[in-house]
């Protein structure tokens, strides 16, 4: 079921309105004024807002400009009176989905919401959404941080384990700042063979060697935008300095070219290392620390920030009930209490990965703890169905289990089980070489 912020000051036309969306299966929290919204809306998720823009104190469009700025991007409506129509205008400039001149038809505003609620649910599935959900205080702090760094071109870097969200923040900050309309570009140094980077970020001359064609890299890609460097812990140190002196100087040049290329950049940096130890052992340039940390940001694991685990899941359920077409609208409180209790290495994007598996093999409206695939070993570790997590977790009896475990869920058929593992099927058929799998023998995985 939509839920609805409504931010009305007329009692008599607030119920109204709030009875209708009711009737029309919208979940609604009705409120006479901008700061319980402001509260509510730090506290809860919203499919959509509707505001008017004459409210006593913090008008419609202040409350608009507030959310905006704190990164919520759930679709607003502005309802307003006659000879608001100007003002109604400019709410639209500051990010209104539409506005409503009063008296209006209830219908259209349900029709309308339908729409635009539809709409932005295919979106979400399309792209990340920048929304960041959480309201425990770590969170809100690095929020508040994302947002003022966002008005600036400062180099940020952007620290915490490996599923906490730092590709959510950047492109957080990215949308929220002049550089929106522009290209946002992603580079996972733990992903690029150490031969393969400096071309990729660099791009590579026609010629270069025989038979190689000519490609721009990353950074000009970026031109203009926003480049978030992931995982820039894992680059070598032969690269490093390029790396300082592109962000000092603005320019590249491709390997095997001659010609120096101005770049108009903004970096953003992450990792899941320590890089003041990293750089005590030698390992990372001390004075390219200095540059990419003026602006440091850091996310809090999720088993630190227990409270946002209720509204992460609810979250995650919208999402997946949509994508999955499944009427999924809930969690058992046994089910909630087990993923509260939970140690979470794999922070939120384990949490994400098993709840989309929860609501495939839900038979109800409400997630069940039948539902949440997590075995007794897991619950100790806290293990991710995910073999890039696990790798990570650097344990071979950690990718044993995970293979199993995926093995087991698709009845032994490998195929499916790598495309569950998000690896590769000759990836898979590899680790199970190395860990000791046979392949036709695959053992039932206990999962007590």
């Amino acid at each position: 079921m939509p839920k609805i912020i409504l931010v009305e000051d007329i009692d008599n036309f607030r119920d109204m309105i709030k009875r209708y969306l009711e009737e029309n299966k919208f979940d609604v929290v009705a409120l006479p004024d901008a700061e319980m919204a402001i509260r509510k809306i730090d506290e809860e998720i919203f499919d959509a807002g509707i505001f008017d823009i004459r409210l006593k104190g913090i008008s419609g469009i202040k409350l608009l400009e507030r959310i905006r700025d704190k990164g919520f991007n759930f679709p607003v409506f502005i309802i307003t009176a006659y000879g608001d129509i100007e003002t109604a205008v400019e709410a639209m400039k500051k990010g209104a989905t539409d506005f409503l001149q009063k008296p209006f038809d209830p219908d259209i505003l349900v029709m309308k919401l339908k729409k635009c609620i539809e709409e932005r649910n295919r979106g979400i599935l399309g792209e990340k959404t920048y929304e960041i959900v959480g309201r425990s205080q770590g969170i809100i702090r690095a929020k508040e941080l994302a947002l003022k760094v966002s008005k600036t071109d400062a180099n940020v870097l952007i620290t915490g384990e490996s599923g906490t969200g730092k590709e959510l923040f950047a492109r957080l900050i990215h949308n929220m700042s002049s550089r929106r309309d522009k290209p946002f570009v992603v580079v996972n140094a733990s992903a690029i063979p150490e031969t393969l980077i400096e071309s990729e970020l660099f791009g590579i001359e026609r010629g270069t060697a025989t038979g190689v064609e000519g490609r721009i890299g990353k950074i000009e890609l970026a031109n203009g935008g926003t480049l978030f460097f992931d995982e820039i812990g894992d680059t070598p140190l032969s690269l490093q300095a390029k790396i300082l002196r592109v962000i000092e100087e603005k320019k590249i040049m491709r390997v095997g070219g001659r010609k120096e290329i101005t770049v108009d950049v903004r970096f953003i940096f992450a990792t899941n290392k320590e890089l003041k130890e990293e750089v005590k052992n030698s390992r990372f340039r001390e004075d390219l620390f200095y540059r990419i940390n003026v602006f440091p940001i850091e996310l809090p694991p999720l088993r630190e920030r227990i409270e946002d685990i209720p509204l992460l899941v609810q979250h995650f359920i919208k999402k997946y009930s949509f994508e999955l077409k499944k009427k999924v609208t809930g969690i058992e409180d046994d089910a909630l209490k087990r993923l509260q209790e939970y140690r979470w290495v794999g922070n939120v994007r384990e949490l994400e990965n098993i709840i989309e598996r929860a609501i495939i093999i839900s038979e109800g409206e409400k997630i069940t703890d039948k539902d949440i695939f997590i075995t007794q070993k897991e619950e100790k570790m806290g293990l991710p169905l995910d073999l890039k997590e696990a790798g990570r977790i650097g344990a071979m009896e950690a990718e044993r289990i995970v293979i199993l475990r995926a093995l087991n869920i698709t009845k032994g058929n490998k195929l499916k089980a790598s495309r569950l593992l998000k690896v590769s099927y000759k990836t898979l058929l590899t680790k199970m070489k190395e860990i000791g799998i046979e392949g036709d023998k695959i053992e039932k995985f206990n999962e007590k």
